[in-house]
């Protein structure tokens, strides 16, 4: 991996990106939920007693990723947490292209939908890059010691 990617700066940027993307996510869901279940019902993915659920849930977990993202609070697991939800968004939309379902996904609300399709599945890519890139330790990071390791350094307190 190019040292440059590994640059603090860029992957703190990477992070904020992905963490006001997420946070406008969740917002534009949560400001109406019962659009979202039929978004999440198009995919037909779930069952349908768990896409409500589901509906309800997702929100919550971009909006704590965004914010752990954006406010720098444990900003790689954020990350983490983004890059799952993204894989699992991508392989949605590629399983919905594979079906050719045609439908507007609501992945940022109603107001910008896009259809789903490859231009979809281009921008979950490129999130999903972005996330990666979020999960890293810029260089020159102390590796962290194993707890093997750590069990085996003398202690100070007694």
């Amino acid at each position: 991996m190019p040292r440059a990617l590994r640059n603090p700066g860029v992957i703190r940027a990477a992070q904020i990106v992905v963490g006001i993307l997420f946070g406008w996510a969740a917002l534009a869901k949560l400001a109406d939920l019962s659009a979202f279940a039929l978004q999440v019902h198009n995919f037909r993915l779930l069952p349908l007693a768990a896409e409500n659920l589901v509906a309800m849930l997702l929100p919550w977990v971009e909006l704590v990723a965004a914010l752990a993202l954006v406010l720098g609070i444990r900003p790689r697991a954020g990350a983490w947490v983004a890059g799952l939800l993204l894989l699992v968004f991508t392989l949605g939309v590629a399983s919905a292209m594979a079906r050719g379902l045609d439908f507007a996904c609501g992945c940022f609300g109603k107001a910008s939908a896009t259809r789903v399709g490859w231009g979809k599945l281009a921008q979950n890519v490129g999130m999903l890059l972005l996330a990666w890139v979020g999960t890293w330790k810029p260089a020159g990071t102390p590796r962290e010691a194993a707890p093997s390791e750590r069990a085996a350094e003398p202690s100070l307190s007694r």
